[in-house]
């Protein structure tokens, strides 16, 4: 009787596994470019530097003008062009939700969802529906378009320091890309 229960058991853990290993393929980012973000660090005025995998500056995120909710911005290293702005709208039931704005044009709405366990995130864009799921206490984040992985969000790949890695595929708007992932460290240290 315990042989057949282990044999059974054995026989589960291979199914488990077998399927696991279908839909974990689509748990890596095939093709992408490493860029690092740092924690949330921005206080009144202040700015920082987002870097490709080379370590050259080729964003900036920085205050917005005063408003309501806080307003950042994601711009060219210089700080002259840019790309996107994020909006957080303030909320009385306390749930996260943000807006990104190109030309002052709402092009996503994000909303967290109510989740056990783990957080995410619902995106309605202009390009597309992404959905946003992690965990902040490990800082592990996927960013999946019409339930195809098309970013990760990770702290693991620095062992120091406060800055997050986040790969992203080839062929992605990179910049709009960034801007969710400043949304959820955004969210991670509210």
């Amino acid at each position: 009787m315990a042989r057949l229960i282990f044999q059974l058991l054995a026989i589960q853990l291979v199914l488990v596994a077998t399927v696991f290993s279908i839909f974990s393929s689509s748990g890596k980012v095939k093709d992408a470019t490493k860029y690092q973000l740092q924690q949330k660090v921005l206080t009144l005025g202040s700015s920082y530097v987002i870097k490709d995998q080379k370590d050259k500056p080729v964003y900036k995120v920085g205050f917005k003008a005063l408003g309501l909710g806080k307003n950042l911005q994601l711009t060219d290293p210089t700080g002259k062009q840019e790309y996107y702005s994020i909006k957080h709208i303030l909320n009385p039931l306390g749930l996260a939700k943000y807006e990104i704005r190109q030309n002052d044009q709402v092009v996503a709405d994000i909303s967290r969802k109510i989740n056990i366990g783990g957080k995410k995130f619902s995106v309605k864009s202009k390009f597309g529906t992404y959905g946003i799921e992690g965990n902040f206490r490990s800082r592990e984040f996927k960013i999946k378009k019409d339930h195809h992985l098309v970013a990760t969000i990770s702290k693991k790949f620095f062992a120091i320091g406060d800055k997050y890695g986040v790969k992203i595929t080839q062929g992605q708007d990179v910049p709009f890309i960034l801007a969710l992932a400043i949304v959820v460290d955004e969210v991670a240290h509210d």
